[in-house]
């Protein structure tokens, strides 16, 4: 019994091993051009969304769920969040440097802990808000008109009475 066992055993690697072998090999496939590699140029490095005068690093990605935007004929406003692997202090200082190129002054600004930056145009402030979350850092962008008041020039429409 133990003969016949192990010729069966022998016979049945063979079949095996002998499928195996005969077995055609597909035709490889030549590898693909590698990808042509992106500069990092300063357009690059960030993108904009909502506001066109507002840049975000692409390293931050867009949360839906906790933005907000209105938008009318005269006026866009709201708040836009984010989340991304980005240091804090770099985001800050990312902001510090970036904005003003968008033809936005620094008004005042916190920082350690929680970022907030504060940002002024003629007729719109920018309030940006940077926190450390567990994994990843969140930031909340802020866009607001002016409040008109008597000494203001009324850009929007009518005068509220």
């Amino acid at each position: 019994m133990n003969k016949k066992n192990l010729l069966l055993g022998i016979l049945l690697a063979f079949f095996i091993l002998s499928g195996c072998a005969s077995k055609q090999k597909e035709p490889e496939v030549a590898p693909s051009a590698p990808q042509p590699v992106t500069t990092n140029t300063q357009d690059s490095l960030h993108s904009y969304y909502d506001f066109d005068d507002i840049p975000v690093p692409t390293d931050m990605k867009l949360v839906p769920k906790k933005s907000i935007l209105f938008e009318s004929a005269a006026i866009k406003a709201g708040v836009v969040s984010f989340e991304g692997r980005v240091d804090a202090v770099s985001l800050f200082d990312f902001y510090v440097n970036t904005m003003p190129q968008e033809n936005w002054t620094l008004r005042s600004y916190f920082k350690y802990g929680q970022y907030i930056l504060v940002f002024e145009k003629p007729n719109k402030d920018c309030i940006i808000h940077i926190q450390n979350g567990s994994f990843t850092t969140e930031m909340q962008v802020w866009v607001t008109p002016h409040i008109i008041s008597e000494s203001t020039p009324n850009t929007l429409g009518p005068k509220a009475e």
